[in-house]
């Protein structure tokens, strides 16, 4: 009688097990080789719970990160009158700070490093984040994102690349190697003239990639991609403040509608007079940013220059900051329909304001129309007119005109009564407004067991609860609103219960007061036993007390702590595709490189890896009373390295080179017997202008801190210290 009903309950244990899957896998009915949509259960911006070894890594480089601010603080403090004021634009030295002597004991905080504690935490939430990141990297297909919902596809590695060179080869061509010799050489003469060569870097070589978008008609069979060109030059950091600067002023001069955001779109139709009596005409730029061509900037400047004074200076690195190439397995193409490298790029620095110059340069010709009320958010416009039906469909006939006068593309259409723009459906018939999202999207937010700081997941149901408020007329819409955000919040883990609450006026041009304050910003990990912030703070007070040399500079008020992030779960998916990639394109025969050219293997110096490249190594020297370690690097051949090191042995010059040279002639000038070994600690990436980060030299800087008995012979624990590799990506040095 027992067995039918375990056999029942089993197989209800067995459903249930399949459905609370943290992400579900669909096949999509796509030529071969198939497409898997995967659509998991959470956001993707939530944090798994790093290791102990990447939480390390990672403190050690936010914390080198500050010191180096606090040096360059102190040094400019201490040497008031040495200290020239120059704009960077927001470019950091890459000089290595000078020693300050009042700050050698606040430099012990290194000892937090070594003092962290750990943990062991038990959350099923994070279980599944680590049971899916297994499941991801054991995979050998990528995980391509959708556009504009929260679906990823499975794809194979020559799938993904099919697609790819179709959306390239359909607007791109190939484009000449020395094309971005020419673009690195003018953007180096650009820096000079700023004098901030010895800041910026050459062009990073970032390689194209494909969004799918899933909500066009006939996905399935005919998949459709978005291209994203992330390649751009730094010179479009000081494009973007020179745009920003001359649209503050042209707005202002003009008075045309420039929204920013939401709010200044929530703010023109309040005051928009008999909305009853009137209608919308919504309408769309299509492909905007890339159909911006250099004749129409052109134009927008000269148009500029009749309420702003642009210099030529500034004109020429506004258009020199649109040069840029498109790569791909490391080969540069260039747009099709052009002769020139101008292109403005989705992801570019200063991308969105010149696509707001643009848009005024527009406004300007638009409000030429009589009686129209009309503004722009980049690529979406927005107009409304008090007029008959057939005035209307004429007045839309002459925005068509402007842009198509223009070479621009737009999707249009008039003589509605509500409209959805950007996130809010407004309604000139009841004169309200309310939250809107594009259908089949469900929200989506981060959970309350993330890896993420207590103070940010605090206040995310506030922070949802007060953009709902924001932009509801009134509670009856926030409360028709608010359903699906209300279960999106209690499937996230929140028990907050979303309540109307509009939030009072600030005054127009009230500024907050701007404090002179630096950050630290260690990362946070819910399994760090030890109370970074505490130990931090008291640091502070000790190192820094009343009549110190510094305290003016460097106190409570003027130093905090604010915790980073760990990475997400959407940085583990995009590093798992680029080793995918990586793997995929490199060839079988480069899989197995030579690892040593010793003519006796039995000398090795690495055990039979001499001609490893990019790792960290430990050299032990042993005697008869004592061991003694030393941890390196090298961006080159391991051999080449451990020849220098030779050469620093030999030859009485080069004792100082190494610590380990000098400990190794005090042994010959005592006559000391000792044996030298060799070993790799562990490989790593050299810096690179694409990630902006150097692996290598942050993993020698951890075996040196947080291992000191594997390397007893550094005197150095290389935490504020310039990293070697970068200087070759520098423009002054190319």
């Amino acid at each position: 009688m027992c067995k039918p009903f375990y056999s029942v309950y089993i197989y209800i244990y067995i459903i249930y097990n399949v459905i609370q899957r943290s992400y579900i896998v669909e096949h999509c009915l796509t030529d071969d080789p198939p497409m898997e949509r995967v659509s998991f259960n959470y956001s993707t911006k939530n944090i798994p719970v790093a290791s102990n070894k990447e939480y390390i890594k990672q403190l050690i480089d936010k914390t080198e990160q500050f010191l180096c601010r606090m040096r360059w603080k102190a040094y400019h403090f201490l040497n008031r009158e040495k200290a020239a004021e120059k704009e960077t634009f927001g470019f950091k030295t890459r000089n290595c700070p000078p020693v300050i002597e009042n700050l050698r004991n606040f430099e012990g905080m290194t000892q937090i490093i070594q003092k962290v504690k750990f943990r062991n935490i038990k959350c099923w939430f994070q279980k599944d984040l680590n049971d899916d990141i297994s499941s991801v990297k054991r995979d050998n297909c990528l995980f391509v994102k959708a556009d504009k919902s929260t679906n990823f596809y499975k794809l194979e590695a020559a799938k993904y690349n099919q697609l790819l060179n179709d959306n390239i080869t359909k607007a791109y061509k190939k484009a000449d190697d020395n094309q971005l010799k020419k673009i690195d050489t003018e953007a180096k003469a650009i820096a000079k003239k700023f004098k901030i060569d010895d800041r910026v870097e050459v062009t990073a070589q970032k390689e194209a990639f494909i969004t799918l978008k899933d909500h066009k008609d006939n996905f399935a069979n005919k998949p459709t991609c978005r291209l994203i060109n992330p390649s751009k030059q730094e010179i479009g950091k000081i494009s973007k403040q020179i745009l920003d600067d001359i649209n503050q002023k042209l707005v202002a001069a003009t008075n045309v509608n420039q929204w920013k955001n939401t709010s200044s779109v929530l703010q023109w139709y309040k005051n928009l007079p008999n909305k009853r009596d009137s209608a919308f005409i919504s309408f769309d730029v299509v492909e905007f940013y890339p159909s911006i061509t250099e004749d129409l900037l052109k134009r927008a400047l000269d148009f500029a220059s009749n309420y702003v004074s642009i210099s030529a200076e500034e004109r020429h690195v506004i258009i020199q900051a649109k040069q840029s190439l498109l790569f791909n397995n490391e080969t540069p193409w260039q747009k099709r329909n052009s002769n020139t490298l101008f292109d403005v790029t989705m992801g570019s620095f200063d991308g969105a304001e010149t696509c707001e110059l643009v848009g005024c340069y527009l406004l300007s010709q638009l409000t030429q129309i009589p009686e129209i009320n009309i503004g722009l958010y980049r690529d979406d416009g927005l107009a409304v007119l008090n007029q008959t039906p057939q005035k209307i469909e004429n007045v839309k006939k002459e925005i068509c005109r402007v842009f198509a006068e223009n070479n621009l593309r737009i999707t249009i259409e008039a003589n509605k009564r509500i409209v959805n723009f950007l996130d809010v459906t407004l309604d000139l018939t009841t004169e309200r407004f309310k939250p809107y999202s594009k259908p089949a999207t469900t929200p989506l937010y981060v959970h309350s067991k993330s890896n993420h700081p207590p103070n940010i997941i605090r206040n995310i149901p506030e922070a949802i609860n007060k953009r709902l408020s924001e932009i509801s007329s009134d509670e009856d819409a926030f409360n028709e609103a608010a359903p699906p955000y209300q279960e999106a919040l209690r499937k996230s883990g929140y028990a907050y219960h979303l309540k109307f609450n509009p939030a009072p006026q600030r005054r127009p041009n009230q500024e907050r007061r701007r404090r002179n304050v630096i950050w630290f910003n260690p990362p946070f990990n819910r399994n760090v036993q030890t109370n970074i912030g505490r130990a931090f703070i008291n640091l502070i007070d000790k190192c820094f007390p009343t009549g110190h040399k510094l305290r003016k500079v460097f106190n409570r008020n003027t130093v905090k702590l604010s915790y980073s992030c760990t990475p997400s779960m959407k940085q583990v998916i995009d590093g798992h595709n680029k080793a995918t990639l990586r793997k995929a394109k490199q060839p079988e025969q480069d899989r197995t490189v030579k690892m040593c050219n010793c003519r006796n293997k039995n000398d090795c110096p690495l055990e039979g890896q001499c001609l490893q490249k990019e790792l960290v190594y430990q050299a032990t020297v042993t005697t008869s009373e004592k061991k003694e370690t030393y941890v390196g690097l090298t961006a080159t051949e391991f051999k080449t390295r451990w020849r220098n090191h030779q050469m620093s042995f030999k030859h009485e010059t080069k004792r100082n080179d190494t610590e380990l040279s000098k400990y190794l002639w005090e042994l010959k000038e005592k006559k000391k017997e000792f044996t030298l070994s060799w070993k790799m600690l562990a490989k790593a990436r050299a810096y690179s202008n694409q990630s902006k980060r150097c692996n290598l030299c942050l993993h020698e800087k951890f075996f040196i801190i947080s291992y000191p008995q594997m390397a007893t012979l550094n005197k150095r624990n290389e935490l504020v210290s310039s990293c070697r590799h970068r200087r070759k990506y520098i423009l002054r040095y190319n």
